[in-house]
């Protein structure tokens, strides 16, 4: 499926790398990653914002196993925080030509 428009991702800062290299493109602006207009989406696929993967599986499940999914879901939502907290801070914090420590 080739991209008729920018395409929105939600990429892990750990998985950003991965990302690029599939030809996925930062905006810095309004920092958040897409596939670019013309390029295949099919292997952003688990990042897209709209994807059955990205979303949390409907189960017909016990109680227990339900509150278990519930955790799993809102420890990636914290593992997607703190990695967005994390490259702010890199962002703001990284060195730049002519800094000196």
């Amino acid at each position: 499926m080739i991209a008729e428009t920018n395409i929105s991702l939600k990429v892990p800062f750990n998985e950003k790398d991965r990302a690029k290299s599939l030809g996925a493109r930062w905006n810095a602006e309004s920092k958040h990653w897409y596939v670019p207009q013309g390029i295949d989406a099919a292997p952003f696929e688990k990042w897209l914002t709209n994807s059955p993967t990205s979303a949390p599986a409907k189960t017909t499940t016990k109680p227990v196993a339900q509150a278990n999914t519930i955790a799993a879901i809102q420890d990636q939502s914290l593992n997607d925080d703190m990695d967005a907290i994390n490259a702010k801070l890199r962002d703001a914090y990284e060195s730049r030509d002519g800094d000196t420590f």
